[in-house]
């Protein structure tokens, strides 16, 4: 808890101290233009520092993208957004002509406060993590059926790293979440110290929760919309819950299947059962892909059933098509063209071809905050875990994000500094927010397990935390429309709490 320890208790007016002494003239932000388009997007670049332990130190540049309010006279302040991820940068979400951009312009809340999304550092345009491409191009398997495919796995992982932590340099010690928190304090203190209002979504949550921990006197509204339980660092409990909602949203596809016609699937008798012969019969003999789809597309195979399997929660997370995802529908269609045509391109792997991306970014600040992900497990051991994913959720096999995490964070060269503690300093210390969070989790989210929201809760106290309930399926509810979304714009703009216990539902599935 080295994070949690230093700062707990600080308040911001030291942070902006130590900025204001870190630098020769006073911190400020210049604007400019983003784009040559009729929204005007601003965006600029913030100085900080790597390590706030050494203010005095090397610093970098936060890239920071504005969306000012639409009416100043209406303008209630600054609303902080953070994406999931970790390691997505909003600098790639906030752009004109974009699905994601237009979602965020529909919303009733936005229009009455500059939007600020900082690129998190370790990625997007904040000094991104690099690593060489070619190298993770050759992902082995995930889930080694034999001790000697596990110590591949373990050899590739360890080489990965020090790849990473060779092209990065000592700033990979540096990416967890809660140095990041610092980061947003401080760009918040430098627009103004207006009291913090913040929309996390995904791993934002995450982000939100621990910034409330610290800051709790800054904070005027804050959203965590799908939300992230960083206070469990056991491995059969993040296994067991994420595994087991990963499952529990693929139940659903199924049920929405027979249900309704505009699925593809809807007249097969057992659409289950379907599914699984198909990761069957891909674990048996892998898929090959179409070299002219992957020529064009940039993908790379054989895929295996485990491939197909990861791949579903990509596309059950937004059963609505929002985010440019093909819903249920088109799920429904590719599950379909891959059964019985074989034509398995659209789960096929990403290649990498960049020295900058997404999942190293991903990959580096999740190993950073994360314990159970460097623990050494052997060979038996994970036969255990995959036993117990295969039985808690038999369709999806143990597949997600803590999988991926604890395979791929165990040889990893820099030590996780934010580790996962409980956040009861509110609750135990009496102090109370100037407005409870607001926390929002769907019954059937596969991505961030209902229970998570249901345990984050309860440490933060009924005080200073409300749980609203979607009754419904997918990941996070901000970007869809209906109830959910409704009460989410009242208390941003009039800090309208919703009762405890309160269940609504959105449009759509």
């Amino acid at each position: 808890m080295i994070w949690t320890t230093l700062l707990v208790g600080i308040p911001s007016l030291v942070l902006a101290a130590s900025l204001v002494e870190s630098r020769n003239d006073s911190p400020s932000i210049s604007w400019s233009d983003c784009y040559n388009e009729t929204i005007s997007l601003r965006c600029a670049n913030f100085s900080v520092p790597v390590d706030w332990d050494n203010p005095e130190g090397e610093h970098f540049d936060l890239f920071i993208t504005k969306l000012p309010a639409r009416d100043a006279s209406t303008r209630i302040g600054n609303l902080f957004f953070s994406p999931g991820g970790p390691g997505e940068p909003p600098s790639d979400i906030l752009v004109p002509g974009t699905s994601d951009l237009d979602l965020f312009l529909q919303k009733r809340s936005v229009p009455f406060f500059d939007l600020i999304a900082i690129d998190p550092r370790g990625a997007g345009r904040s000094n991104p993590v690099c690593c060489d491409p070619r190298l993770w191009n050759d992902l082995p398997s995930l889930f080694p059926e034999s001790k000697a495919a596990c110590d591949e796995m373990v050899a590739y992982w360890k080489m990965i790293g020090q790849d990473c932590l060779e092209r990065t340099g000592p700033f990979l010690q540096f990416v967890d979440t809660m140095i990041a928190v610092k980061d947003f304090e401080a760009v918040r203190i430098v627009l103004g110290a207006e009291p913090m209002k913040f929309i996390g979504t995904s791993y934002g949550s995450q982000f939100g929760a621990q910034d409330a921990e610290v800051f709790p006197d800054n904070i005027r509204a804050m959203v965590l919309d799908g939300v992230l339980d960083h206070t469990q660092s056991r491995p059969v409990y993040n296994l067991e819950t994420e595994s087991g909602a990963f499952e529990n949203g693929l139940n659903q596809f199924f049920k929405w299947c027979k249900s309704e016609s505009a699925c593809a699937l809807h007249d097969e008798t057992d659409i289950p059962a379907y599914f699984d012969r198909l990761i069957d019969r891909a674990n048996a003999e892998p898929f090959q892909l179409d070299p002219q789809y992957c020529r064009d597309k940039r993908c790379k195979g054989p895929l295996n059933g485990y491939d197909i399997a990861v791949k579903a929660l990509d596309f059950i997370s937004f059963p609505n098509g929002e985010h440019g995802s093909p819903g249920f529908v088109g799920y429904s269609k590719m599950l379909k063209n891959a059964s019985e045509h074989g034509r398995v391109e659209p789960f096929a792997r990403h290649v990498f071809t960049s020295d900058a991306d997404f999942a190293y970014s991903y990959t580096a600040i999740t190993c950073a905050d994360w314990t159970f992900s460097q623990e050494n497990t052997t060979y038996a051991q994970y036969r255990n875990l995959m036993n117990l994913a295969k039985t808690a959720s038999p369709h999806t096999r143990g597949g997600g994000e803590v999988w991926a995490t604890k395979t791929s964070c165990q040889s990893w060269p820099v030590p996780p500094r934010n580790l996962p503690h409980d956040i009861t300093t509110l609750k135990d210390s009496g102090k109370k927010l100037a407005t409870p969070i607001l926390m929002v989790n769907a019954f059937y989210d596969p991505a961030t397990s209902y229970a998570w929201a249901v345990n984050l809760q309860r440490q933060l106290g009924d005080e200073n935390a409300v749980l609203l309930s979607r009754n419904g399926i997918g990941h996070t509810s901000f970007a869809q429309h209906g109830a959910v979304s409704d009460a989410i714009d009242e208390y941003l703009i009039n800090l309208v709490v919703p009762e405890a216990g309160t269940v609504l539902q959105n449009d759509g599935l």
